[in-house]
């Protein structure tokens, strides 16, 4: 990965490098989507650890590669039939760290399982019996989130053995733009609505280039890093079989259906329900589609679903429909007609979930207590008039926050805040209980093009009224947050 700087991920490493001090055995379990930096994170942790990408092969090409990989590694001569089982290989792994403390990763480990020949059940015989005194440290890595997942389970015969796990996840905005020191807020807001947060992507923005510029090199050129892999996506994820259920679920939550029974209809699924339920399913935990729930809503509300990753939103909402133009290199054309008349649109809702993130990793800056619920509110009131909140949430402290977020060029009037109270009084008359609340709590309100004089005025008039610019929303750089209090 083309990364220079090493963003976030500063918990994992510290653990890992502690869990190799240590002078017991452990093992350790790493785990995340692809291209979310699980490799480059071990990369950073030791200077020579034996590391071990496994294949999508048979588990015998596996054990003969790891026993070559192995003995170029340590310098003894391995020869295949010496070890003709996989218990024999961790054995061997045990008594060559005998001679001092080492570090074993098997990577993709996920490609070892499900075989005759049971690796974990091995793994964990040679581990109960023969560890001993050792000090070595085993981190099994992989991107098939389940099926890591599993190994974790209760009957996992490797369950009370593990002594770390972590699942990696993409970046917010925040880490994301730490990726890119050189941009502007906007311009790396941009990239993250573009990009999403996965590290392998932002990685391929070359230092010093700027956000069109990028953009139309890695992910509208049909040559372009980005494109390639995201053209490729689901049918990298091992498990998924008919990706073409996959693909038109994914096109039909892209395209604005929010709930199942239209995701099933719009994807072709409208006789097979469950299958359009299994498939989100199995997006959600892959992080590529999340549900969300009107705030107060009560078990029994359907969920709506929203595609997660903003690489992917981005590919069905602007690559896809114009395909055809940038297979025949019209990039210019498309960018000028297709995607930069429609980019601050598509904005809004990328800076609505980059705001809750704010919320609720930067509470403390925002002088805030602790937000324990961040979500949104959509529907009618009792007059059958549409409303939509973009935040909704409830503090540690038991009181409400309700706010409103805006991308524009533009700065905020006090409008904004005297048609949320209008909004609230609306609602809490047409029986959402928690409204009448939300009229005595905290109100938040995010611009990227900052505040109007009046607003300023308005929040230094009333105490529980916060303004927040982009460049609040960076805490790091040391900016002074914009709130009456």
């Amino acid at each position: 990965m083309n990364m220079k700087i090493f963003v976030d991920r500063k918990n994992e490493l510290e653990e890992l490098r502690a869990l190799s001090q240590s002078e017991e055995p452990a093992m350790a379990l790493l785990y995340g989507r692809r291209r979310v930096g699980k490799t480059y994170l071990l990369g950073r942790v030791w200077e020579n650890p034996f590391y071990f990408l496994a294949a999508d092969t048979t588990l015998e090409t596996n054990r003969t590669d790891l026993l070559r990989e192995l003995g170029q590694w340590s310098g003894m001569d391995m020869l295949p039939e010496d070890y003709p089982t996989w218990r024999s290989v961790f054995r061997l792994m045990t008594r060559i760290v005998r001679d001092g403390q080492q570090v074993f990763i098997l990577d993709e480990f996920q490609y070892l399982l499900g075989h005759k020949d049971d690796v974990v059940s091995q793994l964990t015989a040679i581990w109960d019996r023969e560890m001993g005194d050792s000090s070595m440290l085993l981190v099994l890595c992989g991107s098939e989130v389940s099926t890591m997942e599993a190994l974790q389970a209760r009957d996992s015969p490797l369950f009370g053995r593990l002594s770390w796990s972590s699942r990696l996840r993409p970046f917010d905005y925040f880490d994301s733009s730490r990726m890119l020191p050189w941009l502007s807020l906007r311009e790396a807001m941009y990239l993250y609505g573009a990009l999403g947060g996965m590290p392998r992507y932002l990685s391929s923005v070359k230092r010093g280039e700027g956000f069109r510029e990028s953009l139309c090199r890695i992910l509208l050129s049909p040559r372009g890093e980005v494109h390639v892999q995201l053209q490729n996506l689901i049918a990298g994820e091992k498990g998924i079989r008919n990706t073409a259920e996959y693909d038109a679920v994914l096109r039909a939550v892209a395209s604005g259906r929010r709930e199942l029974s239209e995701i099933a209809s719009r994807a072709g699924l409208q006789d097979r329900v469950y299958v359009a339920r299994r498939v989100l399913e199995v997006m959600e935990d892959l992080n590529m589609i999340r549900r969300e729930r009107n705030y107060g809503a009560g078990s029994k509300s359907p969920w709506r679903y929203r595609i997660a990753d903003n690489a992917l939103l981005f590919w069905h909402r602007f690559i896809e429909p114009n395909r055809s133009r940038l297979e025949r290199n019209m990039i210019d054309s498309v960018w000028k007609t297709s995607i930069e008349p429609l980019l601050d649109t598509y904005m809004g809702l990328i800076f609505e979930d980059a705001v809750r993130q704010t919320l609720l990793r930067f509470n403390a800056e925002l002088g805030l207590p602790v937000v324990s619920t961040c979500s949104r509110w959509e529907g009618l009131d009792r007059n059958r008039r549409s409303i939509e909140l973009d935040i909704v949430g409830r503090l540690e402290n038991g009181e409400m926050l309700t706010g409103e977020t805006k991308w524009s060029s533009s700065p905020v009037d006090p409008d904004v805040h005297f048609q949320l109270l209008r909004n609230l009084e609306d609602l809490a008359a047409s029986g959402q209980s928690w409204a009448t609340h939300a009229l005595q709590g905290w109100f938040v309100y995010f611009s990227a093009a900052g505040f109007s004089e009046y607003m300023v005025n308005l929040a230094e008039e009333r105490a529980r009224v916060i303004l927040v610019s982009l460049k609040d929303m960076f805490p790091d750089d040391g900016n002074e947050l914009s709130s009456a209090l």
